[in-house]
């Protein structure tokens, strides 16, 4: 199951991490760095925390580029200069914290503010890093194109949307922000009365994978080996309750693995084709947008 709760940290947290661990956290998002000169003092003893605790450790800059392609050229160099130096893995994901503070613009329009933000991910790409964008939900929608950002790196947005600004354990989503691509959901900003933010992860973030650039330049690689659909299947799947949760629910993908709409556990369906889609085995239970990962479901 791919969904795994994790914190995200800055020097306002602990050097410490035994409590997030505690309290169930199997991944920590670590603030290093903030426009092109600022380390987050605490960076090292936290990543050394989290790894004593078997935590899997991701970074995150905070933006201070707004619409400028030259300035976030120039944060995403510090920022993976920093990663590196910390040793973050190139297994992990450099997140862009892009938000209104300490002097960020989010007023520039949708079309440049995203320019700057591409040309950030870029950089830390080609570093060789998975890379991801997080916001909050309304700020993603109203002043990025986000679908521009999914186009080109698939579900890597980390979306924050909170039901209340008060004590939450775990996520309720009836309150989900359904939008496309969202890779993680930070659902509160007091998780466990510990004062720090709580996510929970969409997909699997630590799993063997190719990413979407290295998936489009592997030439040699004949495309049938990896995405052909055997079509002549029949046969019905169930896909059970998790985690004992009857609320639990399932996101489908497209043909392309792009995240789609959610389904129900507790329910059973046509198989009408396999295929693998994202390095997964999945089953197409209805449109060319509706193929649900093999992992949670039962053949009958």
């Amino acid at each position: 199951m791919p969904r795994q709760y994790g914190v995200d940290v800055a020097s306002f947290n602990p050097t410490s991490l035994s409590s997030y661990h505690v309290a169930g956290a199997k991944f920590v998002i670590v603030k290093l760095t903030e426009g092109t000169g600022y380390f987050n003092p605490k960076a090292t003893m936290q990543i050394k925390s989290a790894h004593a605790h078997h935590m899997f450790v991701h970074a995150y800059h905070f933006a201070n580029f707004g619409a400028s392609v030259k300035q976030a050229k120039a944060e995403a160099k510090w920022f993976v200069s920093r990663a590196k130096a910390v040793n973050i893995s190139k297994k992990r994901y450099l997140w862009l914290d892009w938000e209104t503070g300490d002097g960020n613009s989010v007023v520039a329009g949708k079309g440049p503010s995203t320019r700057a933000i591409l040309a950030f991910m870029k950089v830390c790409d080609q570093a060789g890093y998975h890379v991801g964008l997080y916001s909050g939900a309304s700020l993603m929608r109203n002043n990025i194109h986000s679908k521009q950002i999914t186009d080109k790196y698939g579900t890597c947005l980390w979306i924050a949307s909170y039901a209340t600004m008060g004590r939450i354990d775990e996520p309720n989503f009836n309150n989900f922000p359904s939008m496309d691509g969202i890779a993680i959901w930070q659902f509160t900003d007091n998780w466990h009365g510990l004062g720090v933010d709580g996510n929970i992860s969409l997909i699997d973030l630590h799993a063997a994978k190719t990413s979407v650039k290295t998936s489009k330049s592997t030439k040699s690689e004949p495309k049938k080996s990896v995405n052909h659909e055997k079509s002549a299947l029949t046969g019905i799947i169930y896909v059970p309750v998790i985690n004992n949760d009857p609320n639990w629910k399932v996101r489908l993908l497209d043909s392309k693995g792009h995240y789609q709409k959610y389904i129900k556990t507790n329910t059973s369906w046509k198989v009408w084709a396999e295929k693998t889609i994202k390095g997964m085995k999945c089953y197409k239970i209805g449109t060319d947008q509706q193929w649900i990962p093999a992992k949670f479901c039962k053949v009958k």
